[in-house]
């Protein structure tokens, strides 16, 4: 985009001059942000991470993390055998030999056979290392997935750039939840940048091939894969089946054929866990998803919950099949939206879905964001923005309101992302089908 373009675009944004005095330019804008970034997030972070590696003692006991489960999986690949790593009193055993809770237990982990294999490499050195090691890694991998997809879709816009990256590594989300809590998300995150940016250089295959390394979490892909067969993206689809084979295949070389009888056995256990078959022992406010929110509502999981439940899917999954089909012909900035709309749909219809991997927000507002400026919709950006600003906001207080009242306010600010976008699509795609009807010789 070019200055003048993005200037253009800025003006859209209102600003309260007569409560906050002049707008501030980019360059304001962009070191206030940073200085409070480094100041109030990133110094003591980095404090809290040199006690921590001291003595983890002083920070695991009061705050377990998640990366238990996958340095404890590692382990267990490196001393036993493959299908061991899926027996649960071994896990708990594992899990509880690295880190001992004070109060609760910890559940079983469900990830595919080639997590567990990846995760032997850090069972070599001490937890604590091994945390770190993977917290670095886990920096990189979002910090190339942010920008990748920021270059890509914002070019030659340098100041807009930075402020969205200090936004997206200031998220409560990355920070709190991937980030300090040793998940995976990063890893979906970077992967799913690399498909868009693929596609969007028209290498369909590879794009593919990016997307199937989401295989290693399939909720992820709950609505992505739907999106490519609606909107006739066959060739994409032709790369995502051949990496999600090629992931199968690896896995089955390393741990033998009878390790997927085991796996799936598991994952049947883990769904009375997750709340699949009706219950869940999750804790709740810690996902976004509607299916958890459904068993925060007065009075449980009631009827009256699952029949509103089943009618949101139902009306969300049926009015996407005839958006995203009739999409298939649309523009470029059509084809770009269809990646968000399936991105942010796949986190409110969901089995579960934690927030950590609310962390592909960020990915789906950048490429909507481009998607509204090439269509010249200034007033849908102008609220496409503002609902950013608010989801990041919402980010940094959303868990302790819902733990407290059942109601995930993050939620509430996706599903008007969701619906924001997908109603976009929906009326790019009637002003195209209008424009081309008024465009109809005459006979």
């Amino acid at each position: 985009m070019s200055g003048q373009s993005a200037t253009q675009y800025r003006s859209f944004v209102s600003w309260p001059e007569k409560i906050l005095g002049p707008r501030p330019g980019m360059k304001e804008i962009n070191l206030t942000c940073w200085v409070t970034f480094i100041l109030f997030l990133l110094a003591p972070i980095c404090i809290l991470l040199a006690i921590q590696y001291k003595d983890h003692n002083l920070y695991f006991e009061k705050s377990p993390v998640d990366f238990v489960y996958f340095y404890g999986t590692g382990k267990i690949a490196d001393t036993h055998s493959a299908i061991d790593v899926y027996d649960y009193r071994l896990q708990l055993a594992t899990f509880n030999g690295i880190l001992p809770l004070d109060h609760g237990m910890y559940g079983p982990s469900p990830y595919p056979p080639f997590v567990s294999q990846f995760f032997r490499l850090f069972a070599k050195f001490s937890f604590s290392t091994a945390f770190l090691l993977w917290m670095a890694i886990s920096l990189v991998l979002y910090v190339a997935g942010v920008t990748m997809v920021l270059k890509e879709f914002f070019p030659g816009d340098r100041l807009e750039r930075s402020l969205i990256l200090c936004f997206a590594l200031a998220s409560s989300p990355f920070l709190m939840n991937t980030l300090g809590n040793g998940q995976l998300s990063s890893i979906g995150l970077f992967f799913i940048s690399l498909a868009i940016v693929e596609e969007r250089r028209s290498r369909p295959f590879l794009s593919g091939l990016a997307l199937s390394m989401l295989i290693y979490k399939p909720t992820l892909l709950l609505f992505a894969v739907p999106m490519l067969l609606l909107t006739r993206r066959l060739r994409t689809l032709g790369g995502f089946v051949a990496g999600a084979g090629a992931l199968g295949l690896i896995s089955t070389l390393a741990a033998g054929i009878r390790i997927w009888p085991v796996y799936l056995h598991f994952l049947n256990s883990f769904g009375r866990t997750s709340g699949v078959y009706g219950q869940s022992s999750l804790r709740l406010w810690k996902y976004v998803d509607l299916n958890s929110i459904s068993y925060a509502v007065p009075g449980g999981r009631s009827r009256v919950a699952l029949l509103l439940l089943a009618c949101c899917v139902v009306a969300a999954a049926g009015w996407l099949v005839v958006v995203w089909w009739r999409s298939a012909g649309g523009d470029r900035a059509q084809q770009t939206l269809a990646w968000p709309v399936a991105m942010t749909w796949t986190m409110l219809v969901n089995v579960y879905y934690p927030i950590y991997d609310s962390i592909l927000i960020v990915i789906a507002i950048i490429v909507a964001l481009s998607a509204l400026r090439e269509l010249a919709w200034p007033r849908a950006f102008e609220w496409m923005v503002t609902l950013a600003v608010l989801t990041f906001a919402i980010g940094w207080f959303t868990e302790p309101v819902a733990k407290q009242s059942g109601v995930q306010l993050l939620t509430m600010a996706i599903l008007a992302i969701a619906i924001t976008l997908t109603g976009v699509l929906q009326r790019s795609m009637r002003q195209q089908a209008a424009g081309a009807a008024v465009a109809l010789p005459a006979l």
